[in-house]
């Protein structure tokens, strides 16, 4: 089926990620062929994309799949040092244990974090562990695991287990799309299984996403909207892009 070129970017580009979700790779030709427009511009589309975390490119063409956390450190700079900012209101005074996934939104709070005394911090976040160990008021855990390749986060039955000797305050996750009917979604479900068991055994959840992530899809269905007590964006709560969100969560 060819796709009229008078699809929009935002729609084409939404297009572009359930069709990765539903075969796993596109090639370039093939796309700008089905959307009938220069190669050019499907480049420019997927590099987009790939700077937002969405797809990673490969010779050709695409991959489903997340960009490595170096080129996800990088990417809407500002938006995340807004939003640590806002997490740092959160993080508990201490005495309590908290948790904290491997997004570079959420290492970005690591790297920044109130004083606090005795408190633990058990991340599945190779880089969230080693910007923890700097400070010596916290006292960092790193799960162990299979390292995910991409997201640069522990994964597997080592993971879960190590996580499952702890119970936690807070969770401080992110999400690789926020969508507003069913909640987030991530590239593996692996990444999934991690996230799901943090919140938990979380009295209270977390989520800090960039505007970018909103509306938009990954290929694993990953936290309802249900599981998740609030969401941190870099946005002004008032903000028309919340909008879809505000029945289900608590913004800030």
């Amino acid at each position: 089926m060819v796709v009229k070129s008078t699809v929009d970017l935002e729609g084409r580009r939404k297009a572009l990620v359930d069709l990765l979700s539903g075969s796993g790779s596109l090639r370039i030709e093939d796309l700008a062929g089905r959307f009938q427009v220069s190669t050019m511009t499907i480049r420019r589309d997927l590099q987009a994309m790939e700077d937002e975390g969405l797809v990673r490119r490969v010779r050709g063409g695409a991959v489903r799949g997340a960009a490595n956390f170096e080129s996800r450190e990088h990417r809407a700079g500002r938006a995340k040092q807004e939003i640590a900012r806002k997490l740092a209101t959160l993080v508990p005074s201490g005495g309590v244990g908290v948790c904290m996934d491997a997004s570079s939104t959420v290492c970005v709070l690591a790297g920044s974090m109130p004083q606090a005394e005795n408190l633990s911090v058990v991340t599945d976040g190779i880089e969230t562990f080693l910007t923890l160990t700097r400070d010596t008021n916290v006292h960092a855990y790193l799960t162990g695991g299979q390292k995910d390749p991409n997201a640069g986060s522990l994964i597997g039955p080592v993971a879960a287990a190590a996580l499952k000797q702890f119970s936690f305050a807070r969770a401080f996750l992110s999400g690789a799309a926020v969508d507003p009917s069913f909640g987030t979604s991530e590239f593996s479900a692996e990444e999934c299984e991690i996230k799901r068991l943090m919140a938990e055994l979380s009295d209270h959840v977390v989520m800090a996403v960039d505007s970018q992530k909103l509306g938009a899809g990954a290929a694993a269905r990953c936290l309802p909207w249900e599981g998740i007590d609030l969401m941190v964006t870099e946005l002004k709560v008032g903000d028309a892009r919340l909008d879809p969100y505000r029945h289900h969560v608590e913004l800030l």
